[in-house]
């Protein structure tokens, strides 16, 4: 099985050298490769369950991770990745049973400059979020903004509660795009 696609930076130019890494549930790597000169990857792997896969270069200095989890891998699989300064990291959904027919999404977003700035909480001032179902585009209905204990300090975490495409009763991925207000971007993808 092949786990292929692209890596490019927020405008869609093509990254070379960005590592790209297949993560066992203790986040210790078990697959691994580097992306070509055109941004191109692939990584040959059994077919399987993989909780993680993540892409970055120049970690922390320049960028952030994009970060995709819970790969059920049955046949190869087209990933195309894009990062930035911004990550969601923690990203989960879930349908509330008996509740309007919508996904709930928490996920944890977080800015390398305020990161490097030394603030203790590094969530970005988002300006818009994209959420696609299944490749289908669907609005965000609400929005809420989550404290969350981290430890000796807070975090800020979301909540959002997004549409389903019509006549969806279940989805198997989920694509989000975040956008700061200095333009900074992040993108992650969840599998059901």
């Amino acid at each position: 099985m092949r786990i292929y696609g692209s890596v490019k930076d927020k405008d869609g130019k093509p990254i070379s050298g960005a590592g790209i890494e297949v993560k066992e549930e203790s986040f210790e790597t078990i697959y691994q490769c580097e992306s070509d000169a055109r941004g191109a990857y692939e990584l040959e792997l059994p077919a399987g369950r993989y909780p993680f896969l993540m892409a970055v270069k120049d970690y922390a200095t320049k960028n952030l991770e994009y970060w995709c989890q819970n790969i059920n891998l049955t046949q190869d699989l087209q990933l195309d990745l894009r990062f930035d300064t911004l990550e969601i990291y923690g990203l989960h959904a879930f349908r509330v049973k008996g509740a309007y027919p919508a996904l709930m999404v928490y996920f944890r977003p977080m800015s390398l400059e305020r990161y490097k700035r030394g603030e203790a909480d590094i969530c970005p001032d988002i300006k818009e979020i994209r959420v696609s179902v299944d490749g289908v585009p669907v609005s965000v209905l609400k929005q809420s903004r989550v404290p969350e204990y981290v430890g000796e300090q807070d975090m800020t975490a979301f909540l959002i509660q997004v549409e389903c495409p019509a006549g969806a009763t279940a989805w198997e991925r989920l694509d989000m795009e975040i956008w700061d207000e200095e333009g900074a971007f992040g993108m992650a993808t969840l599998f059901a």
